[in-house]
Parts: C-alpha cells; sequence; structure tokens
C-alpha cells in the first residue's frame, strides 16, 4: 500500500517547511483544497504551487469545493498529475472525469463517510483513477479521528471493484496513522492519505518511515 502526504493550510511558511521535508522523500504529494463553501475552511490558493514545481512532485489534488468541475483548470495549471472531486458538491460525474482527462490529468471522486457508495455512478467508475473515502467524520478539516465504518465500506468499495473487473485504486484518507494502518490495508485499499499522522507527531521522519514500512 502506497502512503501519500496530505497536506492541508492555508499558511505559507507551513506549506513551504511541509513541502521542503517531503523533498526526496515521496513522489506524490496530496494537496487538500477547501473553498469555505463545502466546509468551514479556506486552504492556500493553488497557484502558490507554481514556485514548487522545480521539486519535481506528483501533485494528487483533492477538491473540496463548491463545483469542482469550475476548479479543473486551475489544477492543469499547476500541472497536477491527477484531481479527485468529492461528489457531494458536484454536478454530474462523467462531466467532471471528462474535463480531467481533457486537460491531460487523470480523475478521481471522493466521498465522505456519511455518503453511501451507492452515490457514485458505477458506469464512471471505469473512468476513475482513483475513488477516495473519507474516513473522518467529515471531509474539510485535518486533525480527525478515524471512523471504523469506513473499514466495511472500503471492504465493500473492494468487493464492487472485483465484482466490475475495474482497475481504479482505492484511497482512504481522515485520521490514517500507524494504529489503523494495518487494518486499512487489510480492508482493500491501496492509498492511505496521511496528514496528522506525520505533521502531529514531534519526529516527522519517524512517524513516515514507520507508516512506509507498515504499508509494505
Amino acid at each position: 500500500m502506497k502512503i501519500i502526504p496530505t497536506i492541508l493550510t492555508s499558511l505559507p511558511d507551513e506549506l513551504e517547511k511541509r513541502i521542503n521535508f517531503l523533498e526526496g522523500k515521496t513522489d506524490w504529494i496530496h494537496i487538500d483544497v477547501v473553498d469555505n463553501k463545502f466546509a468551514k475552511k479556506k486552504t492556500f490558493p493553488l497557484d502558490w504551487l507554481d514556485q514548487y514545481q522545480d521539486k519535481q512532485f506528483f501533485w494528487d489534488i483533492h477538491l473540496m469545493v463548491d463545483n469542482p468541475f469550475a476548479w479543473v483548470e486551475k489544477c492543469n495549471l499547476i500541472m497536477a498529475q491527477r484531481v479527485i472531486g468529492q461528489i457531494e458538491f458536484m454536478g454530474d460525474q462523467l462531466d467532471f472525469l471528462d474535463r480531467v482527462e481533457s486537460e491531460g490529468m487523470e480523475g478521481g471522486l471522493a466521498v465522505d463517510l456519511a455518503t453511501p457508495l451507492e452515490k457514485i455512478n458505477q458506469e464512471v467508475l471505469w473512468r476513475c483513477s482513483v475513488v477516495l473515502l473519507f474516513s473522518g467524520k467529515k471531509a474539510g478539516k485535518g486533525g480527525q479521528e478515524f471512523e471504523n465504518s469506513c473499514l466495511a465500506k472500503t471492504k465493500r468499495l473492494f468487493e464492487l471493484r472485483t465484482k466490475l473487473r475495474a482497475d481504479f485504486r482505492i484511497g482512504v484518507d481522515g485520521g490514517v496513522n500507524k494504529e489503523n494502518l494495518k487494518m486499512i490495508k487489510k480492508a482493500g485499499a491501496d492509498f492511505a492519505y496521511v496528514g496528522s499522522g506525520i505533521w502531529g507527531k514531534k519526529n516527522w521522519q519517524k512517524a513516515l518511515d514507520q507508516l512506509v514500512d507498515l504499508g509494505k
């Protein structure tokens, strides 16, 4: 299972410190984007990432915004590799994925803990690079506790993928740490998105190393 560090912040110094730390330690970084409409928080403007293009990361952008479709061009301008949109504030899911792909990026869908898997249009799963399951109470806020109910949801999505013979990846995001990582992996997740499980620790390097080892 791949460990993908996440960054959710509105502070330029915090963004810089975390990106600099991750240089040479990971290829993907998951950037959380919140617009103060999906959730009561507003993160940094995406164009701040322009100054870090020389770092050669793959940007994985998670749009927790009103109308993710309207943000796709902004993601392309900072040369994102993958764009994941929350379906709760999304119009047509296929239109979103088409828009992302038309800009040369991978597309994905995300669902809140309370959103049933049935809300995802199964016909578009063939077009998804990843389906992200949020495992905290509500997407858009960092430092949340992991909700064990997400494990059954992850397993159901894994079984659905097998049934459909689809090839999308399954990601879990929210409260992921070394205590629950093995359960998440066993449930069928391919990606573990980790924020406070790294940034909330005194020793970031030790925390990241432990997670990577547990994910193997």
